[in-house]
């Protein structure tokens, strides 16, 4: 063969040679491309199970807080049983969890605020520092790769932090009614009572199942009767007057900063006639209710005034009535639903009013700082 032909020939096959590694390694590389691309959404999908479930052992750290909060004798131990039970549940291969304050801030276990992981008051590791109202938590999720094992990686690993906290609750979904401290009178004079240290708590009867269809304590008579200033206790929370019904039914969402906070009233009069279905509708369920001081309404009468609101209650709804003469339901000693004894409102002021219990409870939503006390509703709150 001619040498120069032989040449080219060897020529053109190395050629071939080399344009086959690069095809080669140009599928490795795209390969290796997509195997990254895809294997990044599982990271992301597992990213989100991470921080779901770190959300959720927050959030199960705080609600025992919460009990402790409400007079429960909680421990550090029952914080970590709680704690460790869902992160199990939601699948986290390891998690920390430091106690803080109703900001978020970690304590120390002298109830320090601190920075430091280091000093802060672990969960698990020893008492529940004084001054604390929540959990923070770092949780960890190793998860095996598919495509990615082509390139040597094997597994990946997720992790989220959350913080939730409780207190006294600030803000959520009320009902368009107004509970004054006095609770126990409502004469035609006005006067509402004798005192909220007369309330006596129950706690929420057990729903699963349920030992009893209502809540084991003292039930009461409250009164949507005229103040002295001739308002009824009803709130306008949507700022549409009188839509009174529909409020009950869809509880607009409020955050109020903290208390005391105005609140406009609503036609009274008209309006707890209107409710009176929707009330009962939610027999047997619990709900919030915002509660007015001793001077209750701070300016205006009639619908056009302001109620001053201290704090929100849970009540325990039994039944409403409304009527225009002497309502014998609102004097009743005994309930038509549970045939349970109640404290009946003296006097013969009121011919609207609603009964039920008021009762220890713990929900979601909005708090704020300060101590808890009577008949305070305390909420949990994710921050972070």
């Amino acid at each position: 063969m001619n040498r120069s032909r032989w040449s080219a020939t060897r020529l053109r096959e190395r050629q071939r040679g080399q344009v086959l590694i690069i095809a080669v390694l140009a599928m490795i590389a795209m390969i290796g491309g997509v195997a990254l691309v895809l294997e990044g959404g599982n990271a992301y999908a597992h990213q989100r199970e991470a921080q779901n479930a770190s959300d959720a052992v927050a959030n199960a750290g705080a609600t025992v807080l919460a009990e402790q909060l409400g007079g429960g004798t909680k421990t550090d131990k029952d914080v970590a049983t709680a704690t460790t039970a869902i992160a199990n549940a939601n699948a986290l291969t390891s998690y920390v969890g430091y106690y803080t304050d109703v900001t978020g801030h970690m304590l120390t276990p002298a109830g320090v605020q601190t920075t430091s992981t280091t000093a802060a008051a672990h969960v698990g590791v020893g008492p529940i520092p004084t001054g604390a109202q929540g959990v923070q938590v770092s949780g960890t999720q190793t998860f095996g790769t598919s495509f990615a094992s082509v390139l040597g990686m094997n597994q990946f690993t997720a992790t989220a932090d959350a913080t939730a906290v409780t207190g006294v609750l600030s803000g959520g979904r009320f009902l368009p009614f107004v509970f004054p401290i006095n609770i126990v009178d409502c004469q035609q004079n006005g006067d509402l009572g004798i005192g909220d240290t007369n309330w006596k708590l129950s706690n929420p009867p057990l729903s699963n199942p349920p030992m009893k269809p209502h809540p084991d304590g003292p039930e009461y008579i409250v009164p949507l009767c005229k103040t002295g200033a001739g308002s009824f206790m009803i709130l306008d929370l949507d700022g549409i007057p009188n839509n009174c019904a529909e409020e009950v039914t869809n509880p607009p969402a409020l955050q109020w900063k903290g208390f005391p906070v105005d609140v406009a009233t609503d036609n009274g009069n008209n309006c707890a006639k209107k409710m009176v279905d929707a009330v009962n509708a939610l027999q047997g369920h619990v709900v919030m209710v915002p509660i007015c001081d001793g001077a209750c309404e701070t300016q205006g009468s009639g619908s056009h005034a302001t109620y001053h609101i201290i704090k929100v209650a849970a009540f325990f709804v039994d039944y409403m009535s409304d009527s225009n003469n002497n309502n014998s339901l609102c004097q009743a000693g005994t309930s038509p639903t549970y045939a349970t004894l109640v404290t009946p409102i003296r006097g013969n002021g009121s011919s609207s009013c609603i009964a039920g219990w008021f009762v220890r409870y713990i929900t979601t939503g909005p708090v704020g700082a300060g101590p808890v006390t009577g008949a305070d509703a305390i909420g949990v709150q994710l921050i972070k």
